[in-house]
């Protein structure tokens, strides 16, 4: 559950999750007042660090809708890479999709670079 810092207790603005499926290890979502402020993006990689660097994990990998062009942003930032389209069932149908990938290694050398 996502909330902001300045009323943690009382507003949930979105959700994050972490998955150990092939090809779809993060998901989010995001209510509409709040897109566009950065805030999945920070809390992205948040949850890209925990997955490597706490759970040790070799490699993350997320599955997008080609047309959500914001999501694709935030996989941009945060150092990752198209290996694999597809076609997926979402909510509103099946859907082109773009599943990308970064490694542990990839990870900490794009936050070196980041930083």
């Amino acid at each position: 559950m996502l909330q902001l810092k300045s009323s943690p207790a009382t507003e949930h603005i979105g959700c994050i999750s972490l998955m150990r499926r092939a090809n779809d290890n993060r998901g989010f979502w995001l209510g509409a007042p709040w897109q566009g402020q950065g805030l999945m993006t920070e809390a992205a990689t948040a949850v890209t660090d925990f997955w490597f660097n706490t759970l040790g994990q070799p490699e993350m990998r997320v599955a997008k809708a080609v047309a959500n062009t914001a999501s694709r942003r935030i996989s941009e930032k945060n150092g990752m890479r198209i290996v694999a389209r597809e076609e997926r069932n979402y909510v509103s149908g099946r859907l082109p999709t773009e599943v990308w990938s970064i490694t542990a290694e990839e990870w900490r050398r794009h936050n070196s670079r980041a930083k």
